[in-house]
């Protein structure tokens, strides 16, 4: 296809392997086996169990003190350093498709990316069954990103500062009214002992109060928590279907717009910035690391710490809750901040080739690997699988996490020495650039090195 100039537009495709950067394969590899460290719960059991270890402090797998361990160090930072790197991969896709052709061309295409990934959000949600799915949201954040691309750097961090301070004043609407009710049902509860006959308001406010307390510290004993847990233990497939897909909805909808969203697109404008300043794209002195790695704990760690031992002290008080969640987008931020420079370090050590070339290996496969995730912790705990959702609790959760990393970590390794891109990788580029990608590998004549057997199939996605 011809210009207005007549210069000749090169063909839109996917990006050469040799442009790809390690470094940015191995943080998402981190990133995307990560993410199970947190996910695991909400794949293993109802959601009582980790918004409230305290009612299952008596099981097995010592579930509190993991719960600690893990929200203080894990809690969304893998989420935010994923999603940071989201926006980085973006800008790096985004400059690479304009500069290859014209800029209608890379325009459609990557909307065409986006719009592929919200549908494969919606399949993780509704065919592999997980309501927590974040392809979904990523895709409409991804939406904005374009747009936004070309804005100068003060005026993305000001779109961040936007996205965070939204969710800060919902909480802290929140807090005042948690704040109004436990006055008035105290003072009504007060007035009740002394034998005073209760006004229609009054006794409001206790049973509004009680709810608060109620989905602050849920009962696993509570016959909706239980009949949840028996359904996803021993229901039929159809059964499980209907319940997840009932989740599903309400997180794509009422969560995803008043929470999800705001924190997925402002964590990828930071990439943006981030893309921009190039601390994933250029070789930097190591020292700029150990001051990421530095001032990353030094500001998310501390937070970290406040936030759950307050919480655990308070007994999961809901105004205990939300005040420390106040914080929470610096903690993850500083934390992901913290991580992205302690893998970007470990880039640059001389040992450790063997666990970088699978790390990246899983990052060049992060769509597969993602929802294989999903299907696996599947198989493992609903019904139509072993079954075991609600029976496994605290740090058992966490040899699932060590065998699925172990399973992803070959599997990633094998399957790149015999195709040249993931089996999801492969659907979404396909879409993407409305061809049928090539993926095999054949031998080179000349190194016996697995090559692609086209020129095309020698190009990596972005």
């Amino acid at each position: 296809m011809s210009s207005e100039t007549g210069s000749v537009v090169p063909a839109i495709g996917p990006v050469p392997r040799q442009e790809r950067l390690q470094a940015l394969d191995i943080a998402r590899g981190v990133a995307v086996l990560g993410i199970l460290l947190m996910n695991i719960w909400a794949f293993a059991g109802p959601e009582a169990f980790f918004d409230y270890p305290l009612a299952i402090a008596d099981r097995p797998g010592n579930p509190v003190a993991t719960w600690a361990v893990v929200h203080t160090l894990f809690e969304g930072t893998q989420r935010a350093l994923l999603s940071l790197l989201f926006g980085v991969g973006a800008m790096l896709s985004l400059a690479r498709l304009e500069k290859r052709g014209a800029p209608g061309s890379a325009r459609g295409t990557y909307y065409r990316r986006t719009f592929a990934l919200i549908a494969l959000g919606l399949i993780n949600a509704y065919v592999f069954l997980w309501p927590a799915d974040i392809l979904f949201v990523y895709g409409l954040a991804g939406l904005c990103l374009y747009p936004l691309r070309k804005l100068r750097t003060p005026v993305l961090l000001a779109i961040v500062l936007i996205a965070v301070t939204v969710p800060a004043a919902i909480r802290v609407a929140k807090i005042v009214d948690l704040r109004a009710l436990e006055s008035a049902s105290t003072a009504a509860v007060a007035s009740q002992a002394a034998g005073v006959e209760l006004s229609k308001l009054e006794r409001s406010s206790i049973a509004d109060w009680d709810k608060e307390l109620k989905k602050a510290r849920p009962d696993p004993a509570d016959d909706e928590v239980a009949d949840g847990i028996r359904s996803m233990q021993s229901g039929s497939l159809a059964e499980i279907i209907v319940r997840q897909a009932k989740v599903s909805l309400v997180l794509q909808t009422i969560v995803a717009v008043k929470w999800w969203f705001l924190d997925a697109l402002g964590m990828m404008i930071i990439g943006m910035v981030l893309y921009r300043s190039g601390i994933l794209t250029r070789p930097a002195p190591r020292r700029r690391y150990l001051a990421m790695i530095g001032a990353g704990f030094a500001i998310g760690l501390p937070l970290a710490v406040w936030q759950t031992n307050t919480v655990l002290a308070a007994g999961f008080h809901p105004l205990a809750v939300e005040i420390t969640n106040l914080g929470i987008d610096v903690r993850r931020f500083a934390l992901a901040m913290g991580y992205l420079g302690l893998i970007l370090w470990f880039c640059q050590a001389a040992n450790g080739q063997a666990i970088k070339r699978s790390l990246a290996a899983v990052g060049r496969m992060a769509l597969t690997n993602y929802l294989a995730q999903s299907i696996l912790c599947g198989l493992i705990f609903y019904g139509f699988g072993f079954g075991l959702y609600g029976r496994v609790t605290g740090y058992q959760l966490y040899g699932v996490v060590l065998l699925v990393w172990g399973l992803e970590l070959l599997w990633s390794t094998w399957w790149l020495k015999h195709f040249r891109i993931g089996p999801f990788e492969w659907v979404w580029r396909s879409v993407t650039y409305q061809r049928a990608q090539a993926w095999q590998r054949a031998p080179s004549a000349e190194t016996g090195i697995p090559a692609s057997r086209s020129s095309a199939a020698s190009r990596s996605p972005p």
